[in-house]
C-alpha cells in the first residue's frame, strides 16, 4: 500500500509543479506596502502648504517656525502691487500718492465679501486675513501704505507678511 500511495502522492506533485496558477501569492506583504504609502501620502499631503513667490521678489528673512495660512495675498514687485495676482497699480504712482490708503488698492480689497470672524465672540463681520508679499528692498513708507490701506477701511482683521522661513536677517 505504500507503494501505491508514495506513486499517486508523486504523480499529483508532478501535476501541481506543472500548472502556471499553483504559485502561492502572499497579501501579508503587499497590503503592508500600500497601508505605508497611504499613511505616508496623507501625511505629506496635509502638511504641505507653501505660497509661490515670483522669482522678481526677494522676500525678507525670518526666525519664525509658524506656516503660513491659505488667505488673499496682495504682491508688491518693484514695478507693480497685485492682488490675487491681478495688477491694480503701478509702484511709482503708489510712491507719488501722498495720502495714508492707496484708492485703487482699496477699491479692490472692498470687492472681497465679508464674513464674522470665527476668533471675535460680538460676531463683527470683516473680510479674513490677508497676506503682503513684498520685495525686502522696497522702501518701508510703501510697505506701511499697503499695509494700512488693507487694515482701514477694508476691514480685514489679520494681516501677514510674507518672509523667507529660517533666515538669520544677516546678509551673507
Amino acid at each position: 500500500m505504500s507503494l501505491l500511495g508514495s506513486a499517486t502522492r508523486r504523480r499529483r506533485m508532478l501535476r501541481k509543479a506543472e500548472r502556471p496558477d499553483s504559485v502561492p501569492l502572499n497579501l501579508v506583504s503587499m497590503i503592508d506596502v500600500f497601508t505605508t504609502l497611504v499613511f505616508f501620502l496623507m501625511l505629506t499631503s496635509t502638511s504641505v502648504q507653501t505660497l509661490r513667490a515670483p522669482r522678481s521678489l526677494t522676500l525678507p528673512p525670518s526666525v519664525s517656525t509658524q506656516p503660513p495660512e491659505d488667505m488673499a495675498v496682495v504682491m508688491v514687485t518693484r514695478d507693480t502691487i497685485l492682488f490675487q495676482g491681478e495688477p491694480v497699480m503701478s509702484v511709482a504712482d503708489a510712491e507719488a500718492d501722498s495720502g495714508a490708503l492707496l484708492a485703487p488698492l482699496k477699491q479692490r480689497l472692498l470687492l472681497v465679501p465679508q464674513a464674522a470672524d470665527p476668533n471675535d465672540p460680538s460676531g463683527r463681520l470683516t473680510r479674513g486675513e490677508i497676506n503682503i508679499m513684498a520685495d525686502k528692498d522696497l522702501p518701508f513708507a510703501l510697505l506701511n501704505k499697503v499695509m494700512t490701506t488693507c487694515g482701514g477701511d477694508a476691514g480685514f482683521a489679520r494681516i501677514s507678511l510674507t518672509v523667507n522661513r529660517g533666515g538669520s536677517g544677516k546678509k551673507s
